[in-house]
């Protein structure tokens, strides 16, 4: 029988994190200040410490609020918020406890940080002693790394995975994938590895990172459990000419008749994400012949603050050299529109943002051996629903809470040996479009999806033709994946990434199929035929996985509404079950007592 190192280069670690960005690096860190005489490598398809969406995005770092009802007050937010009641709320006030200390992580890992006069961060005025803003430098990852590098870790650029190795009984011991410079293959053998290389990020908003879902599609294929796929639409506001997105700018929208559209469809308050009621109303707009849309630029330092320009001062998370990155953006967006004062039309974008990787409160898979960190799990963990402007803080929280266990599996479990035969059939599987005779490239996938699927009608306001029509056209698109070749590393890796695209896209519209209501914002799922939220029937999880027969599964799980403490009007403990969590003598559940009291006090005065 062949040798595993006859099929490519061999590495051992006792930790394998898969992904360099600001998760990845987090987990590394943590684990090894835990117990520094583990072997930790940490790999990445780019260069570590300049890769990664940290350095793309934005660098503001929530934090619960230190009040003394910061994690009561942002529970009872997140969970009203952006998909009401579809939270985990037992992981979520977990998280929340431990995200208190984000920052001062932060501080401790050797990143530059910026906080008010006073040290602190500046809580978000618009969810008062429940979550404030930090900021980290732009140059966050490469901080990390100095830090990583410092404790012993090893760290191994340029190297990309697609699959992920098992024993017989399903444990994930290892990981196989090539080099991007010669495109030698690669093989990875850990007693834990953890997964932080974020999702299905295909359309790209701006400046933002593009991912393509290869951890998301390993991860499927080895029997991770998904959840909450149908919200995956990220909703933004964009300068139509430059594709710029235009942060706050959802308050700003104008027809030609000199009407604010987000009062007319949202009401008079300001919003803080885009809402469906606002994409409907600019779509109905436009339908009325009062379009194009445009943005209100007339007050150019209100504006410049917003998304970085003159007056950027008044945002308190912005260092010096994000300030300058953000001056840069803005003046590119100048140039294209002339003088501020002008009106620039703006239109709806989305981003394919899939992150659904179900794990527990120590941010292990239902798979042993494979843990999942950062955004990869924002729908499949208990911080579901998000808030925006908060990667950072989501990257650094679950990394925080993964580490510990993960140190204690590698201690307490032996290397096991990879199977030759595993390893040459999915060396085989990766290498197979450099073999094929044929003429179809990868970007013949990218193409279709963006001419075909990324339209209003299909991604945001759904009906149950568009979403058959969409899982017609995905199965047009896995004929088309087995023919799809190569003949450098680049195009081999755009073959495989498509191939994972178009998976992620079907997880997205058969759980679309399945939840028969609409949900939420910022990530929206909306169905024309069931307009409205159903919390009658509507109170589940959909969860999704690989069948035994290879085919996708996607079922129900019931939340347990009964053991948390925050519930939609009107709720009944259904049959079967019982009161949990309002019961004498359970500690947790005083603050919502106490606050229900004041609540009741107060509407009394009135």
């Amino acid at each position: 029988m062949a040798d595993i190192k006859d099929y490519g280069e061999l590495y051992t670690s006792d930790i394998l994190v898969v992904g360099g960005g600001m998760a990845g690096l987090v987990t590394a860190i943590r684990a090894k200040e835990n117990d520094p005489t583990l072997d930790i490598l940490v790999i990445d398809k780019g260069i570590i410490g300049w890769n990664g969406q940290a350095t793309k995005a934005g660098n503001g770092i929530r934090s619960t609020s230190k009040h003394p009802n910061g994690v009561k007050n942002a529970l009872e937010y997140l969970v009203h918020a952006h998909t009401p009641f579809l939270n985990d709320q037992e992981f979520l006030r977990d998280y929340l406890v431990y995200h208190r200390d984000n920052i001062d992580y932060m501080k401790h890992c050797g990143v530059i940080t910026s906080c008010n006069e006073e040290g602190e961060a500046t809580p978000l005025p618009f969810i008062p002693d429940a979550l404030d803003m930090g900021g980290v430098s732009i140059n966050v990852c490469a901080q990390l790394r100095q830090m990583a590098l410092k404790l012993g870790i090893r760290l191994l650029s340029r190297v990309n995975i697609f699959e992920l190795l098992t024993n017989k009984k399903g444990k994930v011991i290892g990981a196989i994938g090539f080099d991007m410079d010669h495109m030698e293959c690669k093989i990875f053998h850990a007693k834990a590895v953890a997964m932080a290389t974020q999702g299905c990020h295909f359309k790209k908003i701006g400046l933002e990172f593009m991912g393509y879902g290869t951890g998301v599609g390993a991860m499927y294929r080895v029997g991770a459990l998904m959840r909450n796929v149908e919200f995956s639409t990220q909703v933004d506001v964009v300068f139509k000419k430059t594709n710029t997105p235009i942060y706050g700018g959802f308050n700003l929208v104008y027809n030609q008749k000199g009407e604010n559209v987000t009062r007319k469809y949202c009401g008079p308050n300001p919003i803080y994400e885009v809402s469906t009621e606002l994409v409907m109303g600019m779509q109905k707009e436009i339908e009325l012949g009062n379009g194009p849309l445009w943005c209100d630029l007339e007050h150019p330092d209100e504006i410049r603050a917003i998304f970085g320009g003159q007056g950027h001062k008044l945002i308190m998370r912005m260092l010096d050299d994000k300030m300058k990155w953000e001056e840069h953006v803005f003046k590119k967006t100048i140039r294209s529109f002339g003088d501020v004062g002008m009106t620039p039309e703006m239109t709806i974008k989305m981003v394919l943002q899939v992150e659904p990787i179900k794990v527990d409160t120590d941010y292990k898979t239902n798979v042993e051996g494979l843990w999942a960190i950062g955004k990869i799990t924002g729908q499949g963990c208990g911080y579901f629903g998000w808030t925006r402007g908060d990667g950072l803080g989501n990257a650094t929280t679950s990394a925080i809470m993964a580490a510990p266990s993960m140190v204690t599996y590698a201690q307490t479990h032996e290397m096991e040996e990879l199977d030759p035969v595993q390893v040459a059939a999915l060396k085989e599987k990766i290498y197979a479009p450099l073999h094929r005779n044929s003429d179809h490239k990868p970007k013949e996938i990218f193409d279709r999806i963006e001419r075909y699927i990324f339209q209003t009608d299909k991604m945001i306001i759904k009906t149950d033709e568009s979403i058959q029509s969409c899982l017609d056209e995905v199965e047009e698109m896995k004929k088309l994946i087995p023919q799809l070749t190569a003949n450098d590393p680049h195009t081999l890796a755009k073959c495989l990434e498509a191939a994972d695209t178009v998976l992620c896209l079907e997880m997205v519209f058969r759980a679309a199929r399945e939840r028969k209501e609409s949900r939420g914002q910022m990530y929206p799922h909306y169905r024309v035929e069931y307009p409205n939220m159903d919390n009658e029937h509507g109170l589940y999880w959909l969860n999704l996985r690989q069948g035994k027969d290879g085919e996708m599964e996607v079922f129900k799980e019931e939340i347990p509404l009964w053991r948390y403490p925050i519930r939609p009007q009107g709720y009944q403990i259904p049959e079967g079950h019982k009161e949990e969590f309002y019961v004498e003598g359970n500690p947790l559940a005083e603050p919502f007592i106490e606050a229900q009291k004041a609540m009741a006090a107060a509407m009394q005065q009135k």
